[in-house]
């Protein structure tokens, strides 16, 4: 098993589902050949430098694993014997330490812990033979190699996990609610709007403000591993890469500086709004430490009592889906969130997600368009509302994807 990565080399990069679609315009942007959209991921081509700007850049990616091999295995035995023949040594050395995350779908390996503890052992038994006992270490915290198994049925792959922590972890998130929307979720939310810099956008429940601080990072062309590639937390400690032997840190400078000198100074008309006093707090510490304070402005009311700018945007609507609330409540909630966007919104694109069928059901509006998306486990409608003034008729619907 070579491991030198020289010119153009196989990369994945995993998403949410829903933003494959997304993610893939994002790598044909950035440069990435041979690009291949699968479930929940994208498969693309380029060399060491672009691993570094896909790691840096990518705002809809979770990962950026790098394939090393691919063998077939239905039983235990066969599988550790297939990672022990592996030159694991090409990768790293007894000093160095190891963390395993193990994926399954097969009757053959039904628990995934169990999978990452026979990578481990077979890893550690090889260097053990070949060093007189001296063997790597696990770090579950800061690894010098992170592996990422996937078996599906008698089909495993292995990778390496380029980015360590998920690159959702920008690293400008200090304070976050009970439960919050992951980085990439919101980017992916502003992508799939179709909101441009030059409209206004209005994140009318904002919470942490996650929302609008991924649209002020796209408008402003801020790569969302800025933040992570300065910060001095253990956990947004740079990127998994940095830790590999063949780590060029001369090549990755040059990326980076090529990446940030894009970024702009423009002044996109952002609002996040918030009821919660403590939760708004929350988002403005968040919108500080994103360094865009100077495009987003925080409002603290109640989106009932919110009124919009006259002139045309994009409001997007993360509202409770009903996990702490009656259907009664819910019902109440999305009627007048229908309401208000009836009678204070026209010229405006509202886009609301949601997991709520009884929620989506008393809006009292026709969707344009519904994106199926998950946000953590739950399985939500990215939903399109086109709202006219009281004489035009909403359009109708266009086919679910």
């Amino acid at each position: 098993m070579e491991f030198k990565l020289q010119g153009d080399f196989e990369m994945k990069a995993t998403t949410f589902f829903g933003l494959e679609e997304v993610l893939e315009k994002e790598l044909m942007a950035l440069g990435a050949k041979n690009i291949e959209a699968f479930k929940r991921g994208v498969a693309f081509t380029g060399d060491l430098g672009f691993l570094y700007k896909s790691n840096l850049c990518l705002r809809t990616a979770l990962k950026i694993l790098v394939p090393i091999a691919n063998f077939k295995a239905d039983n235990e035995h066969t599988f550790y014997d297939e990672v022990k023949k592996l030159e694991w040594e090409n990768l790293m050395n007894y000093k160095d330490t190891l963390m395993v995350e193990s994926v399954a779908n097969s009757d053959f390996f039904t628990h995934s812990l169990y999978l990452s503890q026979k990578t481990k052992d077979a890893i550690v038994d090889r260097f053990k033979e070949k060093n007189n006992g001296a063997r790597p270490d696990v770090d579950l915290i800061n690894p010098t190699l992170k592996i990422y198994v996937h078996v599906f049925k008698d089909e495993v792959n292995i990778s390496i996990d380029s980015s360590g922590e998920p690159l959702y972890k920008r690293g400008y998130r200090s304070d976050i609610n009970v439960a919050p929307m992951k980085e990439v979720l919101a980017a992916g939310l502003v992508k799939l709007s179709g909101w441009s810099p030059h409209q206004i956008l209005i994140d009318g429940m904002c919470g942490s403000a996650t929302i609008a601080i991924e649209a002020a990072l796209i408008a402003n062309n801020i790569p969302p591993g800025y933040f992570r590639n300065n910060s001095s937390t253990s956990v947004n400690s740079g990127f998994g890469f940095m830790h590999w032997h063949n780590f060029d840190k001369k090549l990755y400078d040059i990326v980076y500086e090529a990446c940030i000198s894009k970024i702009k100074n423009g002044e996109p008309q952002i609002i996040a709004n918030e009821l919660s006093e403590i939760t708004l707090e929350k988002a403005q510490k968040n919108v500080m430490n994103a360094k865009v304070d100077d495009v987003i402005t925080l409002s603290h009311q109640s989106f009932f009592d919110f009124m919009p700018p006259k002139k045309p945007g994009v409001v997007i609507l993360n509202p409770p889906y009903g996990e702490r609330m009656s259907n009664q409540e819910i019902t109440n909630l999305y009627k007048q969130i229908g309401n208000k966007l009836k009678k204070d919104f026209a010229g405006y694109t509202a886009w609301i997600i949601t997991s709520s069928e009884d929620g989506f059901k008393s809006i009292g509006l026709r969707p344009s368009r519904k994106i199926h998306v998950f946000n953590g486990a739950l399985e939500c409608r990215f939903l399109k509302f086109e709202l006219y003034d009281g004489s035009k008729k909403a359009k109708k619907n266009l086919p679910d994807q």
